[in-house]
């Protein structure tokens, strides 16, 4: 329903009287402070929808003693957000709107203790989302120490009785590496994250660069991995270092999102098709990026809104007592996707 300017601002009071219910009830229906039927809670919920009500979250939090604001925290670094970190964030916001949460993304840094530690003392959300999770992560013990409910999506080196939404990047790498092993692939190559993001201990890049090691030892197939900067001058530079370590190289596995289109250009102005000369399997990719590229790209991995959704329903059930006791813990396989840019090595020259 719209209204125009002039028009009054519906009240609990007037969705109260449209749904035949004291406004004590609605209040209960907001909050979740009290049972009730389910027909009396569709019949307040078409009332706010017929009457354009909108409800004030913080006054809904005095009453429930709850904001129903979830943070998550992004640390902004100079990678930025690609697109599936931003895929893990819609899946969790989209989630959250549907059970009544609205989400607050923190970019402060990941060493910006004390704001953590003001944001978590301030009362002003019930629950925080943690990503780019560190194999030690100091916001952890800053969260612990302020009893703020949190789930990470990633995991640090020991989660113990921690909640997390993780990705099975052993088996990702497994995947990628028999998917170009299988088409005659023999040389490979890893393009990774930028130096900073590996020093700092980032949990994604450490697992899935010691998977990518294990499942290339196992398939019996070289690797050489590298560093690379997250933009496309870093993905040419890539190229070229990967080539003038080892020349047989015919197909690569990047865990660079940015750093991709750069890579597969570089290839293309050295004269090597893709995929006739040189594949390209990129790890973590969302479909939206991928069939971006040309040509489209052969992608790793789970989907990110899924795990975004999955993070956000373990944190509210923490948040509102449906899960005590027991850590959820919660690893999503990656799928293999083959588009346009892998197919099979080429003959040796």
């Amino acid at each position: 329903m719209s209204r125009s300017a002039g028009d009054k601002v519906p009240t609990m009071v007037d969705v109260a009287r449209r749904a035949g219910v004291s406004p004590s009830t609605v209040s209960y229906a907001m909050t979740g402070s009290r049972p009730i039927s389910e027909a009396t809670r569709q019949r307040i919920q078409q009332a706010m929808v017929d009457l354009g009500y909108r409800p004030n979250v913080f006054a809904r939090g005095l009453k429930s003693k709850r904001s129903h604001i979830i943070a998550v925290l992004f640390p902004k670094n100079e990678r930025g957000m690609n697109l599936g970190s931003m895929e893990y964030i819609f899946g969790a916001s989209d989630h959250a709107q549907d059970r009544g949460y609205h989400l607050l993304l923190w970019t402060s840094g990941a060493d910006a203790l004390d704001d953590l530690a003001g944001l978590a003392q301030q009362g002003l959300v019930d629950g925080v989302l943690l990503m780019e999770v560190r194999l030690k992560d100091p916001r952890i013990e800053v969260l612990r120490n302020s009893e703020l409910i949190f789930t990470m999506l990633g995991q640090n080196a020991d989660p113990g009785e921690l909640d997390y939404v993780d990705t099975d990047f052993d088996q990702c790498a497994r995947l990628a590496v028999e998917h170009l092993a299988g088409l005659g692939h023999r040389h490979l190559g890893f393009v990774h994250q930028d130096a900073a993001t590996i020093a700092s201990g980032r949990g994604n890049a450490i697992r899935l660069r010691d998977g990518m090691l294990r499942a290339a030892r196992e398939a019996g197939v070289a690797l050489t991995a590298l560093t690379c900067q997250s933009h496309t001058d870093g993905g040419r530079k890539a190229f070229a270092e990967l080539l003038a370590a080892d020349p047989r190289t015919t197909a690569v596995i990047a865990f660079n999102e940015q750093a991709t289109p750069g890579l597969m250009a570089a290839a293309v102005a050295g004269g090597r098709r893709i995929p006739e000369d040189f594949s390209v399997v990129c790890v973590d990719m969302p479909a939206q990026a991928a069939l971006m590229t040309t040509p489209t790209m052969t992608t790793v991995g789970p989907v990110a809104a899924d795990m975004g959704k999955a993070a956000a329903e373990m944190l509210i059930r923490r948040i509102e007592g449906q899960q005590l006791g027991a850590p959820s813990q919660m690893l999503f396989d990656g799928e293999l996707v083959v588009r346009a840019s892998s197919g099979p090595a080429p003959e040796p020259r």
